[in-house]
C-alpha cells in the first residue's frame, strides 16, 4: 500500500488556507479533529479504488479521480480513542462549520463521504471569517421557539383584528348594540351582513350604549 500523507502542507495553497480556517473554527467549536490525509498520489487511489472491487477489502472510494490527488481535499476524523468515527454528531457539526466558510462537505453527497473535505481551486477565505462561532445547534433550537411565538403572535393579532361582517356572528354581548346601532343608522349605507366592525370598535360601541349615548 503506498504512502498515507497526512501533512498539511502537502496540499494546494488554497487548500492549505481552507483546512487551517477549518481547523481553528472546530477548535474554537470544541471539536477535537485530526486530520488522517491530505495529498494522495494516483498511485495511492487507484489502491482504494480497487479495494472492494479486484482487492479484498471494503469499498471506501467511488472515484479514480479525487481532489485528493490534485492536493485539494482532506479527510479527518475524531480525535478521541475509540470514537474516531462512531460519533455521527461530530462529523455533522464539522461539515456544518465546514460549509459555512464554503468548503465542499462529502458527508452532503448522494454517496456520503462524512470525513471528506476538499474545495474549489477558486474558493477564497470569506470576509466574515474570525467571527465568534455560532453553536449550530442552538441556533436552530432558538430560531425554532422564535418561529413558534411569532406563530403565537401572529394568532393573538388576528383574535385582536377579528372582524364582524354579519350579525349572527356577533358575540352575544354586543349583539342588541348593534342591532340598535343598524336601526338608528349609524352605519350608514351598511346591510347587516356588511358590518366590518373590529371588536375593539364592537366594545367601544357597547359602553358608549351602556353610558346612554345611543338613547333617543
Amino acid at each position: 500500500m503506498s504512502e498515507i500523507i497526512k501533512d498539511i502542507s502537502a496540499l494546494a495553497p488554497v487548500a492549505q488556507t481552507a483546512c487551517l480556517a477549518f481547523l481553528e473554527l472546530c477548535e474554537k467549536a470544541g471539536l477535537k479533529v485530526r486530520i488522517t490525509e491530505t495529498y494522495r498520489s494516483q498511485e495511492r487511489q487507484n489502491e482504494l479504488y480497487a479495494q472492494g472491487r479486484t482487492t479484498p477489502g471494503q469499498i471506501v472510494t467511488w472515484t479514480k479521480n479525487s481532489r485528493h490527488t490534485s492536493r485539494r481535499a482532506w479527510d479527518i476524523c475524531q480525535n478521541i480513542p475509540g470514537r474516531e468515527y462512531s460519533d455521527a454528531s461530530f462529523f455533522d457539526s464539522c461539515g456544518k462549520i465546514a460549509e459555512s466558510i464554503g468548503i465542499i462537505w462529502g458527508g452532503e453527497w448522494k454517496t456520503p463521504d462524512r470525513p471528506h473535505f476538499e474545495v474549489t481551486t477558486s474558493w477564497k477565505l470569506p470576509d466574515y471569517y474570525g467571527e465568534e462561532v455560532i453553536d449550530t445547534e442552538k441556533l436552530e433550537e432558538l430560531t425554532k421557539r422564535v418561529d413558534e411565538l411569532s406563530k403565537k403572535v401572529e394568532e393573538l393579532e388576528k383574535q385582536q383584528q377579528k372582524i364582524y361582517h354579519y350579525t349572527q356572528d356577533v358575540p352575544d354581548w354586543g349583539r342588541a348594540t348593534v342591532q340598535k346601532l343598524l336601526d338608528l343608522g349609524y352605519f350608514a349605507g351598511a346591510a347587516a351582513d356588511d358590518l366590518n366592525l373590529s371588536e375593539d370598535m364592537l366594545r367601544l360601541f357597547v359602553i358608549l350604549e351602556r353610558a346612554g349615548l345611543f338613547d333617543k
